[in-house]
């Protein structure tokens, strides 16, 4: 699955592959060189949610792959 990951006190979103919001939020602070436990930037000032099909799809297309199983 594919979730939108938002970052308030980085300023920053990106998408990730996961099969749940903590796993996506972990993910989102490994490739920012975020602690996850930090108090100010880790997982607990982020949000994350689930890419609607529509979504999915507009991004798999930005990613170049038109039909995926992710």
């Amino acid at each position: 699955m594919l979730y939108k990951v938002t970052s308030p006190m980085l300023e920053q979103e990106i998408v990730v592959e996961a099969q749940n919001s903590t796993q996506a939020k972990r993910k989102a602070c490994r490739l920012w060189g975020v602690s996850p436990s930090d108090e100010w930037h880790g997982i607990s000032t982020m949000q994350a949610r689930k890419l609607t099909e529509k979504e999915r799809q507009e991004e798999l297309r930005k990613w170049g792959i038109e039909d995926a199983s992710i």
